[in-house]
């Protein structure tokens, strides 16, 4: 992390450079208030006029124009009603429709010609609506025939079973044939049609004379017959289907071409009210256009102004503050980073005080992280940094293939110590016991740290089995050699450790608890056996 802060400038205070700013805005705000009320006051009565007359008279005649068009609308829905009940909801829609419309045209204009146009609408409207209930009454008597033939029909099919096959198929293609007859749309062919239908039920009558069942088939027929060509029968209804259905197009291309031309009208009387409003708004906007020519000119010095403020301000606050973010930001990640701020203000004390505070963190962490790594009592490494280190040690050896041993050592009879030397001696001797071993290698990458209690460990990287014991050996002259006083102990009279040795191959990767549960065997092996000694660990003499 490096910042970099210069105050070379003159010290300008944020505070005025806001005040400035701020100001200087509010200025442009009072001027072209100013220059805007004293010019809208000219044609604010022009804009009313516009507003309170003109538009809602144009408003009117548009929603006039848009009910009569619908007129139309409801005049196809009136002459596709298929039913009593969509006859009785379109007559409904086209009465308001003509009360709506006849209601807003009183409204807006004083002209008879309109009115007598949509009095005429209106009556057409009614005989078209007669015309089309006569056609559906029409249409259902039709369907009650309808009804009647097919019970017929049925009556006929249940006489097949009793072997009168040729009579019930042929009675079968009658009914067939009256159905197409009832779907045909041209008068000339319907009555073809039905002239046909008249031979096939005679020669069914006398189909009927023959076999069995001669009175029911004889009777059958002749109802069959009736049916179709009484007075009210289905040729007569079908014709008379076929002659309403021409006049209900009839009248309702007529009713159209009323609704067309008072459509018509209106439109022409529409555009002259527009062309009218248009003339007057106009005028209105020349006017207009003269009067916001100097608010323009007004407004685009404003903006100019507005502009060096916004340009200045990123330049000078928003930019510097941006570094300023991206260096607490770069700071609370951890990356590296090199800052240079320029000023002399607010910003650059920010900038300065967050150095010296993330530098007295740095301090802080490297000092927290020293303690949490380290024994507190003899200064060396504690079991959380000997589990990461021979965590890393283990898994580098893999990669480069060399061997890894340690060292597990644990003082001889020291309870024997604290308790003829003290409590206090007893933490003495572990300081001094740490410093010899760490005194004992000689090597930058060995580690040492104190296991728990009385037990200390040393991690030897790229070190095989014979090293570690050349080492173990070494640390024990050592001892010797230094002779810390024990008179105490039943193995000599000054300080000795035993040491159990652990390797792990790079051909058989150990993991760290499998490795020290190894050097504990080991150590058990030698505190048992021959205490101020080392033991190695040997899978063939070491069995769980």
């Amino acid at each position: 992390m490096t910042v970099l802060v210069t105050k070379k400038s003159p010290r300008i205070s944020l505070l005025k450079v806001f005040s400035a700013g701020l100001l200087g805005i509010l200025f442009v705000f009072v001027l072209l208030s100013y220059f805007t009320f004293t010019r809208l006051l000219s044609f604010e009565s022009t804009l009313t006029d516009v507003s309170d007359k003109s538009l809602p008279n144009l408003i009117r005649i548009s929603q006039l124009y848009s009910q009569a068009a619908t007129l139309l609308e409801s005049t196809d829905i009136l002459s596709n009603s298929s039913s009593n009940a969509s006859k009785r909801l379109a007559d409904k829609q086209l009465q308001t429709n003509l009360t709506n419309t006849s209601k807003a045209a009183k409204e807006i204009f004083e002209n008879e010609f309109l009115d007598t146009q949509l009095s005429t609408i209106a009556m057409e409207l009614v005989e078209f609506s007669s015309l089309i209930e006569e056609r559906l009454q029409n249409k259902n008597n039709i369907e009650l025939l309808k009804a009647q033939m097919y019970e017929l029909n049925a009556q006929a099919i249940d006489l097949n079973n009793q072997n009168s096959s040729i009579w019930t198929l042929g009675f079968s293609q009658a009914s067939v044939d009256v159905s197409r007859a009832l779907n045909e749309k041209r008068l000339q062919r319907v009555r073809f049609l039905f002239g046909q239908l008249n031979k096939q039920l005679d020669e069914l009558g006398v189909i009927s004379a023959k076999g069995q069942d001669q009175a029911i088939k004889h009777q059958l027929t002749n109802q069959f017959k009736t049916l179709l060509f009484n007075e009210n029968g289905m040729e007569a209804l079908t014709i008379k289907s076929l002659r309403l259905e021409g006049r209900s197009i009839g009248r309702e291309n007529f009713v159209h071409n009323l609704i067309k031309d008072y459509v018509a009208q209106l439109g022409f009387v529409t555009n002259q009210t527009e062309m009218s409003i248009t003339d007057h708004v106009a005028a209105s906007v020349i006017e207009m256009k003269k009067q916001t020519q100097l608010i323009r000119l007004v407004l685009i010095g404003g903006v100019v102004f507005l502009l060096v403020i916004v340009v200045l301000f990123q330049q000078r606050i928003l930019r510097r503050i941006s570094i300023f973010n991206q260096m607490v930001r770069n700071e609370t990640q951890g990356f590296e980073y090199q800052t240079m701020l320029n000023g002399n203000d607010e910003i650059t004390d920010l900038a300065e005080a967050f150095k010296e505070f993330t530098q007295t963190i740095e301090i802080q962490k490297q000092k927290l992280e020293h303690l949490s790594m380290s024994d507190g009592l003899t200064g060396i490494a504690n079991r959380r940094a000997l589990d990461t280190r021979l965590k890393h040690d283990l898994e580098l050896s893999t990669r480069q293939k060399y061997s890894v041993s340690i060292l597990l050592m644990d003082i001889d009879c020291f309870k024997l110590y604290n308790d003829n030397y003290g409590h206090s001696a007893g933490d003495e001797c572990l300081k001094e016991v740490s410093k010899i071993i760490c005194d004992s290698l000689h090597r930058d990458n060995d580690f040492v740290a104190r296991y728990g209690g009385e037990e200390f460990i040393c991690v030897l990287p790229n070190t095989g089995s014979k090293g570690a014991q050349d080492i173990a050996t070494h640390i024990l002259e050592k001892f010797k050699n230094v002779a810390l006083p024990h008179k105490y102990s039943n193995v000599a009279d000054y300080v000795t450790i035993s040491i159990g040795i652990a390797t792990s191959q790079p051909n058989q990767l150990l993991t760290p608890e499998t490795i020290i549960k190894q050097a504990d065997t080991a150590l058990y092996v030698a505190k048992t056996t021959n205490k101020n000694s080392y033991s190695v660990y040997s899978p063939t003499e070491h069995l769980d």
